[in-house]
């Protein structure tokens, strides 16, 4: 290269912000978004649970059943209040006995 040139590397742009209300506007939208994505949903109330002893014929079915038609759980499905019912009170279905003693939401919630 000739003394009298100077090498230059690649040009550097400086990135200048040119309308900060969208940049804010963008920003917000991005937080938004992650905050409706990754945060789980906070449920509207809290249930009450009462003690409920198993009697001859019961399974968690008819329970869930006898529950949806007492009001509980609006339209969810009763595979949702079966499972609701077996996690909360800890006894697998194919172990449901008579005497056992389960757990089972107020209908009226």
């Amino acid at each position: 290269m000739l003394p009298y040139m100077k090498e230059y590397g690649p040009v550097r742009r400086r990135l200048r912000i040119k309308n900060r209300k969208r940049l804010i506007v963008f920003l917000v939208l991005i937080l938004l978004t992650f905050l409706m994505i990754f945060i789980p949903k906070i449920g509207t109330g809290q249930i009450n649970y009462t003690e409920y002893t198993v009697t001859y014929g019961d399974t968690y079915w008819s329970i869930a059943r006898g529950l949806q038609a007492a009001g509980y759980g609006g339209r969810k499905d009763i595979r949702d209040i079966v499972h609701e019912l077996i996690s909360k009170s800890g006894i697998p279905a194919h172990e449901l006995k008579e005497g056992d003693t389960i757990y089972i939401p107020e209908a009226g919630e």
